[in-house]
């Protein structure tokens, strides 16, 4: 995978590399930084302003490329086909040669390419996307996560023998790679907990966070349960109300996780990482 390529997946469509679009193409790369903002309320009798609350932004990653040609008739055309696919309305996933696994969401804004008559047979020109999440996300989900992605993904973990699948543990570490706290009840993040188990009554806590989610009613050995961000599933129908309505979040590092009433528990742990900048 060339380093100088830019991966763009549109909806549900395949995936192309920019050196597709046109030969007469070369990416040059993609810049984008977080956008952290700062909310503050007044005081009418204090002064200055008191802090309320920080968030992150939506970002503009801009993707820069070369555009050569041999004469108009070809700058004509290889601009008509860099149109064709940076124009559209849709849901565009970037990522590049260089991180390739790692992504991000957006939508490509107005841009222009411009070339008078008398300049040279080349100009460079820049793609705006707007990234409404202000982040980027690892390309799969960590329950999908081979050796080959993790090491990828640049982490510079000491020990890489994390898991995400857990069989009849009482306690076990999950390790979120991300700049960010996941967190589904506040910033519906994605977090989707699958469970076997065939008993009754039985909580989830993290002690890194403090954050806990129990299941009060019996399960058999065919039952599936999900909880799925703030959501709880059994066989795929909603049952939220079969739990303390809790939910739990994952720290960035290694979070403890602890099983309480259900020895025999199945586990798996499904979410992506969120990186900054």
């Amino acid at each position: 995978m060339a380093d100088n390529i830019l991966y763009i997946k549109i909806n549900d469509e395949d995936e192309i590399g920019s050196n597709e679009i046109t030969q007469n193409l070369v990416f040059l790369g993609l810049t984008d930084s977080p956008s952290l903002i700062n909310n503050y309320r007044e005081d009418t009798m204090q002064d200055g302003h008191i802090w309320n609350y920080s968030r992150y932004g939506q970002t503009t990653i801009t993707a820069k490329f070369l555009l050569t040609w041999s004469d108009r008739k070809d700058y004509k055309l290889a601009k008509h086909e860099v149109f064709r696919v940076f124009a559209q309305k849709g849901i565009f996933r970037l990522r590049t040669g260089a991180e390739p696994d790692v992504v991000r969401y957006c939508r490509a804004g107005s841009f222009n390419i411009d070339s008078a008559p008398e300049d040279p047979n080349y100009c460079t020109f820049e793609v705006p996307f707007d990234n409404p999440t202000g982040l980027r996300f690892s390309r799969v989900h960590t329950d999908k996560m081979t050796d080959k992605v993790f090491r990828g993904l640049n982490l510079n973990l000491l020990n890489s023998d994390v898991g995400y699948h857990f069989v009849g543990q009482s306690s076990f570490d999950v390790y979120n790679g991300g700049d960010i706290e996941v967190d589904p009840e506040t910033q519906n993040h994605d977090l989707k907990i699958t469970m076997k188990h065939n008993g009754g009554k039985f909580t989830l806590k993290n002690t890194t966070t403090n954050t806990s989610w129990t299941y009060n009613k019996n399960l058999g050995g065919n039952d599936t349960v999900i909880l799925n961000g703030i959501n709880t599933y059994k066989n795929n129908n909603l049952d939220s109300s079969s739990t303390d309505y809790g939910y739990l979040t994952l720290k960035p590092g290694f979070n403890k996780i602890e099983v309480d009433g259900a020895s025999d528990l199945d586990i798996t742990f499904s979410f992506p990482f969120m990186f900054l900048g």
